[in-house]
C-alpha cells in the first residue's frame, strides 16, 4: 500500500467562515485493495457494459448463495475478473 503524505487547507463552515488555516502536519490516504470479483448490476452484463458495475474490497466478496440469489432476484451477474 503506497502512502504518500498529503498537506492542505481546511477550512471551518462554523463561526470561523471566511478563515482559512493552513494544517500543520500531514494526511494520509488510504486506498484500499480491490477485489478481483465485479457485478455487473440489473441487466447489466460484461460484454456490453452499459450499466452499473460493483467491484468490492478484497475480502469482501459476497458467497456462491448470495452471488446466486443476487442473479436470480435482480438479473446481477458476478465475474471474475482481473482489475489493475
Amino acid at each position: 500500500m503506497d502512502e504518500q503524505p498529503t498537506s492542505g487547507t481546511i477550512h471551518f463552515d462554523d463561526e470561523d467562515r471566511g478563515k482559512f488555516y493552513r494544517a500543520e502536519g500531514e494526511y494520509k490516504f488510504y486506498v484500499p485493495e480491490f477485489s478481483d470479483w465485479a457485478c455487473y448490476m440489473f441487466g447489466n452484463k460484461p460484454e456490453t457494459n452499459y450499466g452499473m458495475k460493483y467491484i468490492p474490497r478484497k475480502g469482501d466478496e459476497p458467497n456462491w448463495f448470495v452471488r446466486w440469489m443476487m442473479k436470480v432476484c435482480f438479473d446481477c451477474v458476478w465475474v471474475k475478473e482481473k482489475n489493475t
